[in-house]
């Protein structure tokens, strides 16, 4: 039997686990409990979708956005932020090399020889 010392609520506990305990494993891994829980899952998900179908529904009768209208503008967003990164990238990719000749030029300055750009004469076809 249990020890003197064993809270009642954990005698009550050993005892329906020694009657129910084996039975309610052999359920467990039966066929009909997965039936079971299949169903419970199906009917679950089929009630979360047409209460926020509902929600939605009444949230834009009353001219508000609903979850999924604010999901689809998040992921707007998220794509012109990762467009604006990779335009900033092409822009600075592009300055890069006008910023190195301008390094250059100053270099020459810099060691007293004078870099003239060309200026070309504009003919007159006449």
């Amino acid at each position: 039997m249990a020890n003197p010392g064993t809270p009642r609520w954990k005698q009550l506990f050993d005892a329906a686990d020694r009657t129910l305990g084996a039975r309610l494993n052999d359920f467990v891994r039966s066929e009909n409990f997965a039936i079971l829980a299949g169903l419970a899952t199906r009917t679950r998900n089929d009630l979360t979708a047409r209460s926020e179908r509902v929600s939605r529904q009444w949230l834009h009768f009353m001219n508000l956005p609903a979850g999924s209208d604010v999901n689809r503008l998040m992921a707007q967003i998220g794509l012109l932020e990762r467009e604006v990164r990779e335009l900033r990238k092409q822009v600075e990719d592009q300055r890069a090399p006008s910023r190195s000749t301008e390094t250059n030029r100053r270099k020459v300055a810099s060691n007293g020889v004078a870099r003239q750009s060309r200026v070309r004469a504009h003919k007159d076809p006449s």
